[in-house]
């Protein structure tokens, strides 16, 4: 016997697959959407800056006197000592109004080496109250009664006077040729040569005569600076300068080399300068000046270099990236896909690095948070 096939069979197959497909249209389409687990790291908060690396203690060696100054036959980049011959000047007949200036010039380089002299004087009672500070802290250090932080403060401060010290004692010796010089241009005879010496070790850093001619007094001649003793200054606004103190870490990057060098701030420039950014805003900028600990020999006096001073370290935090973080009026916020859905968590906000930030509530390690979520994300919507 033959079936008969029902009379609607066809339209009740198109009814249906339409059915389908309105409601597989219908449904929500999971979106997808980058995420980052909550993970808890060591971050640091920093103030990221141009920076210029240059010789701390450098001398310019100049012109005695008026006179001929001989070629020069020193290059930039020759290493020097103290003492060491770097040019020749034959200085002309002097009359008396000549004289009385010259032996004016001898009184004031002498007054200079005076002033140097207090200035040492001043700082020797500083520098013996800084040992024994770092000496006692170390002890306390050891002991555990102090955090590794304040023992380190308390050296580079003894460190740094020491420096200061250092450079004054150069100062002196530099003065000291400088007089040398001067006297022997009072005393020499007419075409009598005159030596000009190096006031303190180093390498030639710049050469500013080279041909032989006549040189007014005061001119300079060459540039001496010790390679070794480097220093960075950094150029932030002066927004960021006050939450600067010296003691804190510098890390200097973008230099050239493949390695990271350290520092400690020194000082703080204490006034601002304007000065007009590539948008052509006017902005406050003030001068960090911070030692450098393992500078490497192929850095040099002028070279750029890209700076981050460490305000800030927090260890062991929740942290997410600052893709992930959103603000509706005064409120942070971020989205978080909870069981494939979006959900919204207010947080607040700790320490933040260039790519970081710290979670101190409203997030907890684990969690899946959405980076860079569409402006149409909403919440209650699926995502994979």
């Amino acid at each position: 016997m033959k079936l008969k096939r029902p009379r609607y069979l066809g339209w009740i197959t198109t009814a249906v697959v339409v059915a389908a497909v309105i409601i597989y249209a219908v449904l929500p389409t999971p979106v997808a959407v980058e995420q980052v687990r909550i993970t808890r790291q060591n971050l640091q908060t920093t103030i990221e800056a141009d920076a210029v690396v240059r010789v701390r203690d450098k001398f310019v060696v100049a012109m005695p006197a008026t006179g001929i100054l001989e070629r020069l036959l020193i290059e930039a980049g020759d290493s020097v000592v103290a003492g060491q011959i770097v040019a020749t000047i034959i200085p002309p007949e002097i009359d008396a109004r000549q004289r009385s200036e010259a032996e004016a010039r001898v009184r004031s380089i002498e007054s200079g080496i005076i002033e140097v002299r207090q200035r040492l004087a001043a700082l020797s009672p500083l520098i013996e109250q800084a040992r024994r500070r770092a000496e006692r802290i170390g002890r306390l250090d050891q002991a555990g009664a102090v955090s590794k932080e304040q023992a380190e403060n308390a050296r580079d401060a003894f460190e740094q006077l020491q420096r200061e010290a250092d450079a004054l004692r150069a100062r002196e010796r530099a003065v000291g040729y400088e007089t040398q010089a001067a006297r022997s241009i009072l005393s020499a005879r007419p075409g009598q040569r005159v030596a000009v010496r190096a006031p303190s070790g180093g390498v030639v850093l710049r050469r500013y005569e080279q041909s032989e001619r006549t040189i007014m007094a005061g001119m300079p001649i060459i540039e001496i600076g010790d390679t070794s003793h480097l220093e960075v200054v950094i150029d932030v606004l002066s927004a960021d300068a006050v939450r600067v103190r010296p003691g804190m870490t510098v890390i200097l990057d973008g230099w050239g080399g493949g390695s990271r060098i350290y520092g400690t701030v020194r000082r703080i420039e204490p006034a601002a300068r304007t000065k007009v950014s590539s948008l052509g805003i006017e902005e406050q900028r003030v001068y960090v000046i911070a030692d450098l600990s393992n500078a490497p020999a192929t850095l040099g006096d002028g070279y750029r270099a890209e700076a981050a001073i460490v305000v800030a370290e927090a260890r062991n935090v929740p942290c997410v990236p600052l893709g992930a973080l959103l603000r509706d009026a005064d409120q942070w916020y971020v989205l978080i896909a909870d069981a494939g859905t979006v959900q919204r968590r207010n947080v607040t906000l700790g320490g933040r690095s260039a790519l970081m930030s710290a979670i101190t509530s409203g997030l907890r390690e684990g969690e899946n948070v959405i980076v860079h979520p569409s402006e149409k994300l909403r919440v209650g919507d699926k995502v994979q």
